[in-house]
């Protein structure tokens, strides 16, 4: 049990473990609404690590930000002091990214997201433990800052956007893509590469709405707390959805409709069959013109689940059997390549 005492009151705390340590940093660096990832985190750390006095949730809505931060401040850095000795410096090269990064993409972040904001957390010592190969886009992006920039001074949008090029880092961000459906999110940056173009290494980040009903709400939800541009990608069939965006759409921001169906509608028929052919070996192969037996592609491809008794067509699961298959130019159809140059 460890102990600190703040305005003549003792707080008796745990420690946390490094996986735990781990995971609250991944979800303090997504990329997610401040407002909502660090308060959630540090609340978390303080309901799970404080032991005397105990907060409920709804305590802890009323406490002093302030307080809660140097809380959690206290406990994180204790926390990393058990597995490492770094922790005796005063500025952490990779907080401070972190919190440049979040100043500089979101806007409209409120006071006390603010004051969590400002903690000194040692993330620096957590990241020299974890395997560069193993993690995600975010935490790759923090483990580099903290190996290439050892100056406070050099925390600028040059030198970071600077990593991020060299290592397709996707981080920090400059170009936000909403999308339908987990097909576009898959394939996309695969189609990019035809147009000698990284998604990762240019900072546009997909996130998938879940529906094209999803994406306005959504795009409400984010349009007024980011700095960057927002690309929406809509079916032909949101045409009506379209419509309604046009008056709430941000100068910065603008939406793309595909001109012919969905977005599987636009895909090289030789790439689907190719596909189809090469993973399911049916007893008779698919040939072009099965791909033509109804008007939508998905349809289609349903149909040929069905008949060969294949069990349900996934789109999550082809799209990433579709993406390993991506090798000719005759896959790189002129529907995707316009619609990139639109997103890019």
């Amino acid at each position: 049990m460890f102990l600190i005492r703040h305005s003549n009151i003792d707080y008796k705390y745990k420690l946390l473990t490094f996986d735990e340590l781990v995971i609250n940093l991944d979800r303090l660096s997504r990329f997610k609404l401040p407002d909502n990832s660090f308060k959630r985190v540090f609340f978390d750390i303080i309901l799970k690590c404080l032991i005397l006095p105990k907060y409920s949730k709804k305590e802890l809505e009323l406490t002093d930000f302030k307080l809660i931060s140097c809380i959690v401040q206290k406990i994180w850095n204790d926390s990393v002091s058990k597995f490492s000795c770094d922790c005796s410096i005063n500025i952490d090269i990779s907080m401070l990214a972190l919190r440049f990064i979040i100043n500089n993409t979101f806007k409209n972040i409120n006071l006390n997201t603010k004051i969590l904001l400002n903690s000194n957390l040692m993330l620096t010592p957590v990241l020299n433990k974890l395997n560069y190969n193993e993690i995600a886009y975010n935490l790759k992006f923090l483990k580099k800052v903290s190996e290439k920039i050892k100056n406070p001074e050099d925390i600028n949008f040059e030198n970071l956007e600077n990593l991020r090029y060299k290592f397709n880092l996707t981080y920090p961000i400059k170009k936000l893509l909403i999308v339908e459906g987990i097909t576009e999110e898959i394939l996309l940056p695969i189609f990019a590469k035809k147009l000698n173009h990284d998604f990762s290494s240019e900072g546009i980040f997909i996130l998938g709405a879940g529906g094209k009903s999803k994406s306005p709400s959504l795009y409400m939800k984010i349009k007024d707390r980011l700095n960057i541009p927002i690309v929406l990608l809509f079916d032909f069939d949101a045409y009506e959805i379209c419509d309604n965006l046009k008056n709430i759409l941000q100068k910065k921001d603008k939406y793309i409709l595909i001109d012919k169906g969905e977005f599987e509608d636009i895909l090289s028929l030789n790439l689907i069959k190719r596909t189809l052919n090469k993973y399911y070996e049916p007893a008779s192969p698919l040939i072009t013109e099965d791909l033509k037996r109804f008007n939508k592609m998905c349809d289609n491809i349903e149909f040929f689940f069905k008949s060969r008794h294949l069990g349900e067509f996934k789109k999550s699961s082809f799209a990433k059997l579709l993406a390993e298959n991506v090798k000719y130019d005759s896959d790189f159809t002129s529907e995707i390549k316009n619609l990139l140059i639109s997103v890019l």
